[in-house]
């Protein structure tokens, strides 16, 4: 890691080559039910049936911990160019946004969780914080995204995906509103809506506007032609920056699980999150039909997967384009060890739940000293097959809206030759 100071520099040296107790990592909000069971608080030490404490059951693996920050602040921990800011050895805070992951004495994690994969900036900082080695990104589960919501005498509600577009952009305002004619509304019942938000860097709000810029936008890229101003962003204060104005009340909060407390405490709101935490906190939440089945209302925990993915290799999302669409951008690159789920492939399902988001697990290259085999395994957790059939928080039935990937390149031996020192 690039450090100012030589001797600082010497010491991280010698800190990477120290063998850990427990393997430490953070980052997005969106999986941690999955990875983690327990996410009544940020620090999640792996709870039964969750992926890493099955990875922790085969024999010779470590304990684990995740530290919920946020995919913006995981990126920052791993790009380690402003320790300032966020580094693994803060502390993994109860409130706010985390700045760490409650370790001692690392000079890097041995891995992050994010929903938004890097981006040409996000390789950028990584390069600048380090002296060598490359990052290494896996895609790891895919996760639907809950829309929301608490109003006193509604106990169900049913959108389609034009009212959900006209909801986020500020179309519809009220709880009384005609375009929410067919949504399950008592009738007599009135006030505003106000938009739950996420304010922190924020995987979810990725994959949330991913969805609205492709499903809202243009008909020209196969959009509805609602709300054509959405910017595909992990902030969403980027994302939705034409709309925010003009929403009647919003309320902002960092993390899947500030958001839907947030909802839980204002009455009237509308917010989004992963549907795992959405469960998990009994709030209420929509069912959201699909354009291809427009009457048939789909329930987001219900989302189990297996979902097979397509991935290319040496890219990173650039800058978004005049519809509000991300573009890939190559990368200086040609390890294949930087793997990317295209945003395009899971933003207008074909069939299903609607609003979906994929999550990576991303590691370093180098520098991982004595516990190299350990970080190996953890990034290909998602592909064994062990450890799969030993999670109960992912997949069919688990009711968590989690769901395992498929793609035939995901395999130990390929992870091995990206994670090398």
């Amino acid at each position: 890691m690039k450090l100012i100071a030589g001797a600082v520099l010497m010491s991280v040296a010698s800190l990477a080559v120290a063998q850990s107790a427990t393997i430490r990592g953070g980052g997005a909000t969106l999986p941690a039910v999955g990875y983690g069971l327990d996410v009544s608080t940020r620090q999640v030490v792996p709870a039964n049936g969750s992926m890493l404490w099955a990875y922790s059951q085969i024999s010779g693996n470590k304990p684990t911990t995740y530290c919920q920050t946020g995919s913006g602040t995981g990126k920052k921990i791993l790009a380690g160019n402003d320790p300032s800011v966020a580094n693994v050895n803060a502390a993994c805070s109860a409130t706010a946004v985390p700045t760490g992951f409650g370790a001692t004495g690392l000079a890097q994690p041995h891995f992050i969780g994010s929903d938004s994969p890097l981006s040409s900036s996000d390789y950028t900082a990584y390069t600048s914080g380090h002296s060598s080695g490359q990052p290494v990104q896996i895609p790891a589960v895919a996760g639907a995204i809950a829309v929301a919501f608490k109003k006193t005498g509604v106990t169900s509600l049913k959108l389609t995906e034009t009212q959900v577009c006209k909801i986020f952009s500020g179309q519809i305002k009220t709880w009384n509103d005609a375009g929410l004619a067919g949504a399950g509304i008592p009738s007599g019942t009135t006030g505003n809506i106000t938009i739950v938000s996420r304010a922190d860097g924020s995987g979810t709000s990725f994959a949330f506007s991913n969805h609205l810029s492709a499903k809202c936008g243009a008909t020209s890229i196969g959009g509805n032609n609602t709300a054509t101003a959405f910017k595909t962003d992990q902030s969403y204060a980027t994302a939705a920056a034409a709309y925010i104005p003009s929403y009647a009340a919003s309320v902002t909060a960092s993390g899947n699980p500030a958001v839907v407390s947030a909802v839980a405490a204002t009455e009237g709101s509308i917010g989004y999150a992963e549907a795992a935490n959405a469960v998990s906190s009994n709030v209420r939440f929509a069912s959201v039909s699909n354009d291809a089945a427009p009457s048939t209302f789909i329930n987001p925990s219900n989302f189990g997967g297996p979902l097979a993915v397509a991935v290319t290799y040496d890219k990173a999302i650039g800058a978004v384009d005049s519809n509000g669409r991300p573009t890939i951008a190559a990368l200086p690159l040609t390890t294949q060890c930087v793997a990317l789920v295209d945003p395009a492939n899971y933003a207008k399902p074909a069939s299903g739940y609607p609003i979906l988001a994929v999550s990576y697990l991303l590691g370093n290259s180098s520098g991982n000293g004595a516990d190299l085999s350990a970080v190996q395994g953890v990034l290909f957790s998602p592909y064994n097959t062990t450890v799969r059939n030993n999670t109960v928080t992912i997949g069919a039935g688990a009711g968590t809206g989690l769901a395992f990937l498929t793609n035939a390149d995901m395999t130990q031996a390929k992870i091995n030759g990206c994670v090398v020192n």
